[in-house]
């Protein structure tokens, strides 16, 4: 795997990660990203990955320009890529390491972007809006990846589908 823009562009990351993780794909985060550039939300962001399990995303966000990053996984093998690929680069220096349980961890600070990637079928998986809006600054954004056919019942800014994979993108008030 490798990261697809900004100052880390190319740069491979490790893949020693656990095996139930399913990594973003790379066309999945070009796009996003290409979008979240073109609206300058990611230079200057304090941005949380949750379920980071290969750290692809959070390395994306630094690599773009983020100014501070924290990626949030449960699973120790996780965490330990994590510590890895943090020491890959100086510029990864910033990326934050928790080792936590997203239903169970709460931020001591707000953000500006939120990206979430539970396992697909994750059991209350349309709750997670209620869960992570509160976390968020006013205006701040939260992606959550997740099979197509989920439904969620909070009114969401956007959904984006990319064959099997769908990011629906909601707005903290």
């Amino acid at each position: 795997m490798r990261i697809t823009g900004g100052e880390l562009s190319s740069l491979r990351i490790p893949t020693r990660f656990a095996s139930h993780v399913r990594p973003s794909t790379d066309r999945v985060r070009e796009s996003l990203f290409n979008s979240l550039q073109n609206q300058g939300l990611i230079e200057g962001a304090r941005v949380l990955d949750l379920f980071a399990g290969s750290g692809i995303m959070s390395a994306e966000f630094v690599s773009r320009g983020a100014s501070e990053v924290m990626a949030l996984d449960r699973d120790g093998k996780n965490i330990a890529n994590l510590k890895e690929l943090k020491a890959m680069h100086p510029l990864l220096g910033i990326l934050q390491i928790v080792k936590g349980d997203v239903w169970k961890w709460s931020p001591e600070q707000s953000f500006d972007l939120i990206f979430a990637d539970p396992p697909y079928d994750m059991p209350g998986i349309q709750s997670l809006p209620d869960r992570l809006l509160p976390w968020l600054k006013p205006g701040g954004k939260l992606f959550i990846e997740h099979k197509p056919q989920v439904q969620f019942a909070q009114p969401s800014e956007q959904t984006r589908t990319y064959g099997s994979t769908t990011i629906t993108i909601f707005v903290q008030a």
